[in-house]
């Protein structure tokens, strides 16, 4: 049985998809910018559509630390569960 983090993981992935190159595999460690060579302002859409669909509001200072889908998923899970 899938933990939310992990279920969480793979929505990011869901919503992701849709927006980058179908050949690179999203993985827990996929890195937004080396991996997906997302700009800043990719990334910022990307998490606000991850927070339209869990409906919460990912404030910037968690961000800062955020490089992978999973540190996202994590930041996420947090935040769903509170």
């Amino acid at each position: 049985m899938a933990t939310q983090e992990e279920k969480i993981e793979e929505t990011l992935r869901e919503i992701l998809s849709g927006s980058v190159d179908s050949s690179v595999d999203l993985a827990s460690s996929t890195n937004f910018v080396s991996d997906l060579g997302l700009e800043s302002i990719q990334v910022l859409e990307f998490v606000m559509e991850v927070e339209e669909h869990f409906d919460i509001a990912i404030d910037m200072e968690s961000l800062s630390d955020v490089l992978t889908i999973g540190q996202l998923a994590k930041v996420v899970a947090e935040l769903v569960k509170d």
